[in-house]
Formats: structure tokens, C-alpha cells, sequence
């Protein structure tokens, strides 16, 4: 059999061998479309006996290009496919005008302009003007203008308003900047090209056939090129798939194929429509979505693979919820495999790249190697970039914009002021930059503002880097000169190896590395033209009558050089090489992934307003992206949607995969993955299945088997809602484990990481136990969750814990008022290690008026809305006692600082015990009222009714607060507090006397007024400073990240 139609299937080969002239190949997603277009290729110079040279084959990106060439090589050999006429588009086009360009006045010297070039000549133009309109919608409507082929003059004859004017303005201005400075940009490469074959047709008089990839992916301009380059033969051949048009944004237009075959009425349509990249069940789901688009020509997908796996629709409560399940996915389907599927083997494919910010980290914590497509490409590195800017000024000096980015780099002592005013003289004298500086260098000229010294000095330097560069180019005595010599010039006149060495001191040697690439490439190119071969790129065949210029490798070499590395940028950044090797999770948008394929593919945030996107002008648009998305899988595929997006907005599930027709083809968790789904897995990939032994190895390490964490609903699994329940006294374990509380150890006798992880110890947690209040036992989670959300989703429970608490204080107030307190109870002495003394029978009627107050209060308990989180014990602080067995539990070190309100704090009910220990109805006395002085007596605090809704301080005092002035308190509405002495301050003589107010009625609202302001249970410092003078101490819930037994009673 024929070589080249070898594995063709039936369909493949009537394409490659059809003798008809114009041929419409519409191929789904998988099916084999280069490997047919690169046979058919083959096919025309094997036995249609055309010559290479005149066969054109257009792509979209460099690497289709590169992979194309290379098919084409194995099949046909002997150098052949070096002599067609094959590249991007814009390559393509540019050849012809270098070769034909004068014929329509083009310089045969032009520079292109990349995109960055194209935004700066905008952005320059829109402030110099005082314009409105924002940069980028200018650029993208100057882009989309010219590919309508609109000109500039042909839109302001027809501007009506003013927006539109204005915008007619700035498209005029540009083009007189690129016209001045001798460029081109992307979309002028296709106009001029366009335009020279419109004039001078005999320029494609040779071509005997066209071939065109991704015709879906073409404009009105690349259309009409495509008719002309097959103006005299009119062979053409298209491979596209309407399905797959998903770059509207780009002014692609999918209706080319209906005006392509309007054009040529002869045109033969064939369908490939089998599938060898995914599994039946992928490309079922995948068929029903793009089905959905009533207006698409009706074609279906056949698949060459088993049914496999159902894919996965999955719901999840938050955006970080769904960012820990795709990864466990991640890990969980390695392990179920065997170790089949490398991280290489995933992608996770986004519609906008802002979502990637939580799946990175989540993969970051879990030490999981992924890369980002679209990182920074070669020529876009700072270092690279600055060799280029002096190349292209030295090719093309009037380049404003090259000067404007290294007239000062490295640093020469030139301002921005004095930039911006060489700028503004040039403009006024309509010439270009360089020009100003040259002249004014060499004393041609003035200019109106003033030039320092030093200025004046990094301008010569500038001017000499420039001048002796184009010399050693141009002179006769240099035409030995190559391009790597010309960079080694730069480079060494610049010193631009001390300044990135001085500049990225961390990375030197990787930036000075990607300067001797440059120079290797360009050493590339020298050792060609020293071979008397012309570039690929920039060979056409003589046409007989027509002047064709020709190639002078001493004066075009580096024009070409800087051309190929201009439309090199135009690459989809995806095409990074030696990347995709590495064994690294692809994280990527879903446009640069278009013609890529992985094992397994995650494609999150399914939601209305992300997919279809909610600034989407074609919802059939952002259909097929889904499309094209689901068919990147080949083995396992899962879309997921969370409950609230990253904004913490509801999100609703897309309308692509809403209905009810859809969800029977998904299932609603990820599949089970057993021995038989192995071996199928290993088909489809064309792997060796993993042994037996080998799986079971895998699995061993994995601490969950199936997808049952998160509850298919998109609600909080039970285990996370419990953990911020801080006074949860039932156990709570992870779906599938028995309970193992933490640290504890599992049958066997491992350690339990997804129990010490996720559920945290249940101790309640009131103002007697605040070691309890921990933010990695109460309110922390993996990831950051805000305690508002959380209190949002626990509200409820929270309410009716506090109803509770209420009833239990009215039930229980009459009985408190006859338990007495046990005398030998511990008190605030002990901590200071003081002996109690004898209490006054003063103080113990101080004691039972305030007694009589809290009695009163209990009866009718009420809790301000300021109070509503408070619950139990904490909201009741006028019965707190301090006791010593209190004061050790409270010693337990802080690892974790607050980062929640302590109103937020989840508030169990108390056990009957602590009720009856802690809470009793009349205040106990306590024996010794003293605290460092002696005789001082104590005072019992009085709470005022307003000062209860006050909510507790989250960050500790960096100053004495202020004592404010308390209005006199109405009867019945006092609290007392009893666990702290009155406060005392220490007089010139350094005596200690008790503080006095005129406001206030006794003593014990005169203490209250301090100790309620801090909310804590503090002893006075000046009295523990009188004690222990080295040693400040704070009794009580002191903010540190360290409790008393971790400083070993030190301050």
C-alpha cells in the first residue's frame, strides 16, 4: 500500500485523494485533521508531480507549522518540504512583500511591529492628544477595523458622532507614526500583501495549490488573501471545524466557510467524523452541548474508543472547597491508577485566567508541580528585549519606540523630563526621535528646553553605541561582521552584563544566560548565510518578467533575524518548548489549549457569568469554547461548579449542562477507578497497564478511596460545619473512618493526618476556659474563610443555643442565691502568692447589697443586640469567679494569634458540672480582698447596664485607656464583678493610693469603670509590680501568643 495513505480510514483518504479544485474538509476534534492535510500535501507532490515551491500552506502558529513540515518530511524526504511555501499567515505575507514590496512603494527595509510596539504607538498617542478613549479598546478597534479592510480615511468619512471622531483621530495619528517609522504591523503585513497581489497579480502566477489549517479561524482579510494567492489555478483545500470557532475576539469569522462556498459553487464537502482521542462517554457529554446551537451544520462525532468513564459534574459549596477537591481528585486518580497517569497527564482549564489564584495555591500547599501556560516568553525577557531594542534601532533608527525604551537603559544620567522633551521637539519638527538626538549631539541643532551636563553626556554615549553599530554593519571592510559580533558590540558598549549583575543580583546568571541564547540564534543564522543559503523564510520562486529583489545577506540578515523574532511572538504562548515534557499539572485558558490533549482535564467554574462568560457577546461562542474544552480530555473529564463563587456570590450552574437532557450523560461525583477502568485507561493512552502489585502499591498511601468528602449538593461536609462548633461535645468523624481523635492512631498504628487536619478537639468554650478560644481549634480551615462567612452559615444554630441558655438562667437564678462557695476555694492571692486576710464586716455588706443587685437582674435577664453572639457564661460575666484551678487551665500557650471577634465564638451549653462550680447564685466572698498592699480592702466592681453590650477587644491596649465619666446608675440595672481588685495608682512619693471619682457613688463602680474597659480579669500592674518588681504579669485572657506555663512564670 501507498506509504502516504497508510491508517488513512475511508473518509481521510477520499479527502487526500479527491481530484476536485476546491475541497472543504470539516474535522471534529480528534480526528486526525493535520495528519490528512499534511498527507494531502504529500499526496500532490508524489502524484499530482506539483513542484514544492509552488504549493503555499497557510497555519495559525509557528509550531502547527513546524509540526506540519515535519510530517511532510517523513513522508516525502529529500529536502522537499524545505522548498514549499509554508509558515503562518503573517510569515507567509511578509515574504512576498520583501520579495514584491516596491512595487507598491513599500520600503524593502520595513520592521514589523509587535504588539507591544503597536499598544506603546497608541498609548504615546492618546496622552500626547489629551484623548479619552482607553488604550486597549483603541488598539483592539484599529485591529478590528483593518481586518474589515476599513482604513483610517475610510472610517472618518464615515464618523457621525463624537466618540467616534475622536477615535477616527487617533487611527489616523497611527498610522502616521508606523509610516514614519518605516513599520508594519501584524495586520498591515496581510493589508500590503492583499493589496500587492490585487495590483500585481503575477506574483502568484506559479502557485498550483493553497492549503489552509484552522480555516475556521480566519478573517475577511486572510479570506480574501487566500483567493488570491489561488487566483490563476484556483486549487484550494480548507481543514477546519466550525464547532472549534471560539476566536470572535480575534475578528475571526466562522461564516467564511458559507462564503467560501458561495464563492466557488463547485466545492466538495467531505466529513471526517471518527474520533481517536476520547473515550465514548467524553464525546456523548460533548456532542449534546455543542448540539445545543441550532445553526451549526449537522455532523456528529463518532468515537473509536470504549464508552469509559462517565464524566463528572461536580458541586461544591465555595470556590476553595472546589479548588481542594480538584486537587484530592489529582492525587486520588494517580494512586486508584497506579501511577498510570503522571501530573503531566492534567490540565485544568480555565475561561479566564484570573480563577487559577486558589487552584495555585492549593497545588502549592500540596507540593504539587504545575506549570502556567502563557508564562514569559523568550523575546518578551527584560534582558532579551533591551538587545533587541538597540538592534532594531540600529536597523531601523527612526523607531521612536525602540529609542524611547533604551535611550536611558542601562542609565546614562538622561531624565524622563528631558526624554519627554527631545519627544515633544521631535513632534513639533514632524521628525523622528533619533533625528533630534543625533542633530543635537552634533551641535545641528538646538532645542528650545535645557539639557544638563550630564545629560548631554549619556545622549553622546547613546548616539556612540548606535553610530559605531551601523558602521561595523555597513563598511566594506566589515562585511565579514556577523550577528553575533554585532550583539557582542552591544553588549560590550552598553555594559549591560554589570548592569543586569548590579540590577537582578538573585537571578544574574539566568538573565545573562538568555543573552548568550540570543546570541546562539543568531549564530544560527550566520552559519547559514555563510553557506550561501537564503532563510527559509524569505525564498520564492523567480516568476519570469517580474523584479524580484534580492537577498543581500550582509544588509538584510538582521532585518530578517528581528522579523522572525517579531512574528515569533505572535506564537500562542502555549508553544513554549521543552515545557510540556515535564512532568507538571498544565494549568491554561481554554483559547490557548485549542489542539492540545491530556489524559485527564478539569475544567472549573462551570457557572453563568464565567461560562458563558458574563461580557460574551456570542453565547454560541462561549459554547463551543466549552466544547472545545471537553474535548481536550481523552480518559477522565470533570467540570465543576461551586455553590458561591470566588466573590462569595451564589453562582448558578451553566445553561450548557443545566438541563435535565445533560445530566443523565454526567455523574455527580469522581468515578471509582478499579482494575478494569485501569486497563481501559492504558488502552486509550497506549500505555502498558500497571501490574496488579503495582496498583495495589499506589493505593496503599492514599487516605481516601472514593469521592464521598464533599456532599454532592454543594453543601459544607458535616465534619466542616462541627469544626467551628468550638462546644460540640458529640464526635464527628470523616465519611469512611471510624473517630480517631487527634494524634491518635489509627488500627494500624499509623497516624490519622485527615483527623488531626480537619476535626478539631470539642472543649466548651466560655470566659472561665479561654484556652479554648484558639483560631486553629474554633475558626480556622485550610484556606482563608472570614469569620463573617462562617458565623453567616451558623447563625441559626447559634440562635437557638442562646434561647437555651436564656431558659437554663431562669430556671436556675432562684436556686444560685442559696449555694455557698466552697472556702477553700482559690483566689487571686494564691496567684500572687499573697495569704488571704481577714475580711471586714464592711466588705461583707458590700457584698450582699451587691448580692441583692444581681438577683434582681437574673429575674429578667436581658442581652443587647451588641451582646446576640455572646452566649452562656461569656454573656454573663457578672457571676465569673476566678478560681486557682481556673487559673491553671487558662495557662495553656497560645500558638495561634486571634483572628476572629470573640463574639463569633460558637457557645455550647454547660454541663451541669461547670454550672454548679462556676455559676453559683449569690456571689462568694473571697477570703483576703488584698492584692500587694498591705491593708488595702477590696472592692467589688459594679457593671453598668449600658457598659453589658460592649463587645470584647480583639487586640490588646498599647496604651492606658482613658477613664471616661459614668453617669450615675440607675437602680436595679448594676452588675457586679468580682474577680479583680479596684484599681490603684501610685503617687509622686511612690506610695499607692486608691483612685477617687466624683462621679461615681462607691468604690465598686469606680473599679468596674477599668476592668470592664479591658474585658479581661486583670490585676493591677502596679501592685504586681510592687511585689515582684522584675516581673509584669496579667491574670486573665491576656492577647499573647504565650500563655503563663509557656514563660515559665517569667513577664
Amino acid at each position: 500500500m501507498d506509504p502516504i495513505l497508510h491508517n488513512l480510514n475511508p473518509a481521510q483518504k477520499a479527502a487526500v485523494t479527491s481530484a476536485v479544485s476546491v475541497l472543504q474538509v470539516l474535522a471534529p476534534p480528534g480526528s486526525g485533521k493535520t495528519k490528512t492535510l499534511t498527507a494531502r500535501v504529500a499526496y500532490l507532490l508524489t502524484h499530482r508531480n506539483l513542484r514544492p515551491w509552488n504549493i503555499i500552506v497557510c497555519t495559525f502558529t509557528v509550531k502547527a507549522a513546524r509540526e506540519m513540515k515535519a510530517r511532510i518530511k517523513s513522508l516525502v524526504g529529500d529536502g522537499t518540504e524545505a522548498k514549499l511555501v509554508l509558515g503562518t499567515f503573517h510569515s507567509v505575507a511578509g515574504r512576498y512583500l520583501r520579495r514584491y514590496g516596491q512595487h507598491i512603494g513599500l520600503d524593502s527595509n520595513f520592521g514589523i511591529a509587535d504588539t507591544s510596539d503597536s499598544k506603546a504607538v497608541v498609548k504615546r498617542i492618546i496622552k500626547s492628544g489629551g484623548y479619552t478613549i482607553d488604550c486597549n479598546i483603541a488598539r483592539s478597534r484599529i485591529s478590528s477595523c483593518k481586518a474589515k479592510s476599513i482604513s483610517s480615511d475610510q472610517y472618518a468619512a464615515s464618523s457621525k458622532n463624537a466618540e467616534q471622531q475622536e477615535f477616527a483621530m487617533v487611527y489616523s495619528e497611527y498610522e502616521s507614526v508606523l509610516k514614519a517609522s518605516n513599520l508594519l504591523d501584524y495586520d498591515d503585513l496581510l493589508l500590503r500583501c492583499a493589496h500587492l497581489l490585487q495590483t500585481h497579480p503575477q506574483c502568484v502566477s506559479n502557485v498550483e495549490a493553497v492549503l489552509i489549517d484552522e480555516f475556521q479561524d480566519t478573517n475577511i482579510v486572510q479570506l480574501d488573501l487566500m483567493n488570491q494567492f489561488a487566483q490563476y489555478k484556483k486549487h484550494i483545500t480548507i481543514v477546519g471545524d466550525p464547532d472549534q470557532s471560539i476566536y470572535g475576539f480575534r475578528f475571526a469569522e466562522i461564516m467564511n466557510l458559507n462564503r467560501m462556498q458561495q464563492q466557488h459553487p463547485d466545492t466538495l464537502i467531505i466529513h471526517l467524523e471518527e474520533n481517536y482521542r476520547s473515550s465514548g462517554a467524553i464525546l456523548a457529554s460533548a456532542q449534546q452541548v455543542i448540539e445545543q446551537d441550532e445553526n451549526r451544520p449537522n455532523k456528529r462525532l463518532q468515537a473509536t474508543h470504549g464508552r469509559g468513564e462517565r464524566p463528572i459534574l461536580r458541586r461544591l459549596p465555595t470556590a476553595a472547597a472546589e479548588a481542594e477537591w480538584l486537587v484530592t481528585e489529582i492525587k486520588r486518580c494517580r494512586a486508584l491508577s497506579g501511577n498510570l497517569l503522571e501530573y503531566g497527564d492534567f490540565a485544568i482549564l480555565l475561561r479566564s485566567a484570573i480563577l487559577s489564584r486558589l487552584i495555585e495555591s492549593v497545588l502549592g500547599k500540596e507540593g504539587i508541580p504545575y506549570r502556567m501556560v502563557g508564562g514569559t516568553r523568550f523575546f518578551d525577557r527584560v534582558e532579551v528585549k533591551i538587545v533587541l531594542d538597540y538592534l532594531r534601532i540600529i536597523d531601523q533608527p527612526n523607531h521612536n519606540d525602540a529609542v524611547l525604551r533604551v535611550i536611558n537603559v542601562p542609565p546614562r544620567g538622561i531624565g524622563e523630563q528631558t526624554v519627554k522633551n527631545l519627544s515633544d521637539e521631535a513632534e513639533s519638527e514632524k521628525v523622528s526621535l533619533w533625528s533630534t538626538v543625533l542633530a543635537l549631539v552634533q551641535g545641528r541643532t538646538r532645542v528650545k528646553a535645557k539639557i544638563s551636563v550630564q545629560a548631554m553626556k549619556g545622549l553622546s554615549t547613546f548616539v556612540s553605541v548606535i553610530l559605531t553599530s551601523r558602521k561595523r554593519r555597513t563598511d566594506a571592510d566589515s562585511n565579514n561582521v556577523s550577528l553575533a559580533d554585532l550583539i557582542a558590540h552591544v553588549t560590550r558598549k552598553t555594559g549591560l552584563e554589570d548592569y543586569l549583575k548590579g540590577k537582578y543580583k538573585e537571578d544574574f546568571d539566568g538573565r545573562w544566560a538568555s543573552v548568550q541564547e540570543l546570541v546562539a540564534q543568531a549564530a544560527d543564522m550566520d552559519a547559514a548565510l555563510a553557506r550561501g543559503e537564503e532563510p527559509e523564510e524569505e525564498t520564492l520562486p523567480a516568476i519570469e518578467g517580474l523584479e524580484q529583489r534580492a537577498f543581500a545577506a550582509t544588509q538584510d540578515g538582521l532585518s530578517v533575524f528581528l522579523a522572525n523574532v517579531a512574528l515569533s511572538t505572535e506564537v500562542q504562548k502555549s508553544t513554549e518548548d521543552g515545557a510540556e515534557a515535564q512532568q507538571q499539572v498544565t494549568i491554561s485558558t481554554i483559547h490557548a489549549a485549542k489542539g492540545l490533549e491530556w489524559a485527564v482535564v478539569f475544567i472549573p467554574a462551570c457557572y453563568e457569568g464565567s461560562i458563558p462568560h458574563s461580557r460574551a457577546e456570542d453565547t454560541n461562542e462561549e459554547r463551543r469554547l466549552l466544547y472545545v474544552a471537553m474535548t481536550r480530555a481523552q480518559v477522565l473529564l470533570y467540570l465543576s461548579c461551586p455553590v458561591k463563587n470566588s466573590k462569595k456570590e451564589d453562582a448558578a450552574l451553566s445553561s450548557f449542562v443545566a438541563s435535565s437532557a445533560m445530566s443523565v450523560l454526567f455523574a455527580q461525583q469522581g468515578p471509582v477507578v478499579d482494575r478494569h477502568a485501569v486497563a481501559s485507561m492504558a488502552k486509550v493512552l497506549r500505555r502498558e497497564c500497571p501490574t496488579t502489585t503495582g496498583i495495589a502499591a499506589a493505593q496503599a498511601c492514599l487516605h481516601r478511596d472514593a469521592d464521598d468528602y464533599w456532599p454532592l449538593d454543594g453543601e459544607q461536609p458535616t465534619v466542616e460545619s462541627r469544626r467551628w462548633d468550638a462546644g460540640g461535645n458529640d464526635k464527628v468523624a470523616l465519611p469512611g473512618f471510624n473517630f480517631v481523635g487527634v494524634g491518635h492512631r489509627l488500627k494500624d498504628g499509623a497516624v490519622n493526618p485527615i483527623r488531626a487536619a480537619n476535626v478539631s478537639s470539642h472543649t466548651p468554650t466560655t470566659m472561665q476556659n479561654p484556652q479554648a478560644f484558639s483560631t486553629a481549634s474554633t475558626t480556622m480551615r485550610t484556606g482563608f474563610v472570614s469569620a463573617t462567612v462562617r458565623m453567616e452559615e451558623l447563625e441559626r444554630v447559634q440562635e437557638e443555643s442562646q434561647l437555651r441558655l436564656i431558659d437554663q438562667r431562669q430556671k436556675t437564678s432562684v436556686k444560685r442565691g442559696s449555694q455557698k462557695t466552697n472556702g477553700t476555694q482559690g483566689n487571686l492571692l494564691s496567684f500572687f502568692g499573697k495569704q488571704p486576710q481577714t475580711r471586714t464586716t464592711e466588705d461583707t455588706e458590700r457584698m450582699t447589697k451587691a448580692t441583692d443587685v444581681d438577683e434582681q437582674l437574673t429575674k429578667k435577664p436581658k442581652i443587647s443586640a451588641s451582646f446576640k453572639h455572646l452566649s452562656g457564661r461569656l454573656a454573663d460575666v457578672s457571676s465569673t469567679v476566678i478560681t486557682e484551678s481556673l487559673l491553671e487551665a487558662t495557662r495553656k500557650p497560645r500558638t495561634v494569634p486571634y483572628s476572629v471577634r470573640l463574639r463569633d465564638t460558637v457557645q455550647e451549653e454547660d454541663t451541669p458540672d461547670t454550672r454548679s462550680d462556676l455559676r453559683s447564685g449569690s456571689h462568694p466572698t473571697l477570703e483576703g480582698d488584698t492584692v500587694g498592699v498591705e491593708g488595702a480592702t477590696s472592692t467589688p466592681y459594679v457593671m453598668q447596664a449600658e457598659q453589658a453590650t460592649r463587645k470584647p477587644r480583639t487586640a490588646p491596649f498599647g496604651a492606658r485607656p482613658r477613664e471616661t465619666v459614668q453617669e450615675e446608675d440607675a437602680p436595679g440595672t448594676r452588675y457586679i464583678l468580682l474577680s479583680s481588685s479596684p484599681p490603684t495608682v501610685e503617687d509622686s512619693t511612690g506610695g499607692i493610693e486608691r483612685i477617687t471619682s466624683t462621679t461615681v457613688a462607691s468604690p465598686a463602680e469606680e473599679a468596674y469603670d477599668h476592668g470592664v474597659r479591658n474585658m479581661s480579669h486583670t490585676a493591677s500592674l502596679q501592685q504586681s509590680n510592687a511585689q515582684r518588681p522584675p516581673v509584669r504579669r496579667t491574670l486573665g485572657m491576656r492577647r499573647s501568643l504565650q500563655g503563663w506555663s509557656a514563660r515559665k512564670g517569667k513577664g
